[in-house]
């Protein structure tokens, strides 16, 4: 077949794409928080009663979208030929082993490898497909940053439902400028990638039913020293524990929210609102500290907030080490569940240990004043100010996570608890009593 068939001389459909978004899609946006039941430091208003937070919280990590994904890697080869340099589940992103493929060091290790990652908010992408589109990059991204990869390039797979409706179209091409404009802001070129259109079947009445449109983001990053590889548990007791990205505290920023979150799925059977916006001049100054940071060994852990929001991040820290955290969060008069579940904001988590905090906060006083500097020159492209970094607790010996705002005890939960949630969910929705044995 001559090159040019596949090229320049492809079939082309004609289709208008909409100037406004559609009305159903508008009508989603008008859906507000206050409109959630409810929350006090009791819980949420759910049905007659209140649902604690600490019942919120194991809920969520009880879903199988955010519950641990054991019961299906056991079952196959996670290890590749022994290059697999962190084991599922104890990272924010895979890391493989690079070693020399020609001459007399071709079996000698390597210190240098590569960090793979998966990303899809579909939830974000099924209300708002710019900026849903935007977060699968943003995330993979910053996975990748929290294992210390340098991110590389992005492979897409577009999965999304009949282009030849309206809304189809809309949804396909936003979700589209929302992956150029964030691989552009993070220099992560797309390398390749496949499209599956027309993934709907019918409803009983006959109607079409499409899937959430779903562009997948394959996402690669350069380890340069293996040894510096971090993974998402607290490493030791006494180590303070920072929030990088959008604070606790940030009642109206629209960067943090809880529209298409897990909490508002899982919690209240919903998927309404707009997305929270993303700052990609806040992921990009976030991440390239997180890596620096890294580098310098200054962080022992690093783990991301996606689905879940904060308690969730909290959670999965303290199951994959067995050490507890004592958080405390500032006070104020927004909303608990915000608090606690939001989604967004270029956050990350990272502990510190003792010895290394006055180092850590050179670092973060000598990048509050660069990104000050660039944007009194315009260097920064949509920037929303300097780095934002907040002290919330420490790590305990003590297996429990508190989560206090103020002096209110908010939820208490042995980890024991959290990662009997955690672990079992697949198994126990798959009729197991636990994971099958390894191969």
């Amino acid at each position: 077949m001559p090159a040019n068939a596949l090229a320049e001389d492809t079939p082309i459909n004609a289709h208008t794409l909409l100037t406004e978004p559609p009305e159903e899609i508008q009508a989603l946006w008008r859906w507000s928080e206050s409109a959630l039941p409810e929350a006090t430091a009791a819980g949420v208003a759910l049905g007659d009663g209140r649902l604690p937070w600490s019942d919120v919280l194991l809920r969520l990590l009880d879903d199988p979208t955010i519950a641990s994904k054991r019961w299906v890697w056991r079952q196959y080869d996670h290890q590749v030929q022994a290059n697999t340099v962190v084991l599922p589940g104890g990272a924010d992103a895979a890391v493989v082993r690079l070693r020399p493929q020609q001459g007399p060091g071709s079996l000698e290790p390597s210190q240098r490898g590569v960090a793979a990652v998966v990303d899809c908010p579909n939830r974000w992408v099924a209300l708002d497909p710019e900026r849903g589109g935007m977060a699968a990059v943003a995330e993979a991204a910053r996975n990748l940053s929290c294992v210390g990869a340098e991110p590389l390039a992005v492979t897409d797979n577009l999965n999304f439902p009949s282009p030849d409706t309206d809304t189809g179209y809309w949804q396909l091409a936003l979700a589209c400028r929302g992956l150029a404009l964030a691989c552009e802001a993070l220099g992560t070129p797309v390398t390749g990638g496949n499209v599956s259109l027309y993934n709907e079947t019918r409803r009983p009445d006959g109607r079409p039913q499409p899937i959430h449109p779903t562009p997948v983001v394959g996402m690669v990053g350069l380890v340069e020293d293996l040894a510096k590889v971090r993974g998402l548990g607290w490493c030791e007791e006494g180590a303070a524990i920072w929030l990088l990205g959008v604070p606790p505290e940030a009642e109206d920023d629209e960067r943090l929210g809880l529209a298409g979150s897990s909490y508002q799925g899982v919690i209240h059977g919903l998927l309404s609102g707009r997305p929270p916006w993303v700052d990609l001049e806040l992921e990009r100054r976030t991440q390239a500290l997180l890596r620096h940071a890294i580098a310098a060994d200054l962080v022992a852990s690093a783990h991301d907030l996606s689905d879940g929001g904060l308690a969730v991040a909290l959670a999965e820290s303290s199951i994959a080490s067995g050490l507890g955290a004592q958080v405390t969060l500032p006070g104020g008069g927004g909303r608990l569940d915000r608090l606690l579940f939001a989604e967004g904001g270029a956050r990350v988590l990272v502990s510190v240990a003792p010895e290394r905090e006055p180092a850590w906060k050179r670092l973060l006083a000598e990048a509050a004043e660069a990104a000050e500097v660039s944007d009194a020159a315009g260097g920064a492209s949509g920037a929303a100010g300097p780095l934002l970094a907040s002290p919330i607790g420490t790590v305990t010996a003590r297996p429990e996570l508190v989560i206090q705002k103020g002096d209110t005890v908010l939820l208490h939960l042995p980890v024991s608890q959290l990662r009997e949630a955690y672990e079992q969910a697949l198994p126990r929705r798959m009729g197991q009593a636990g994971p099958p044995p390894e191969r």
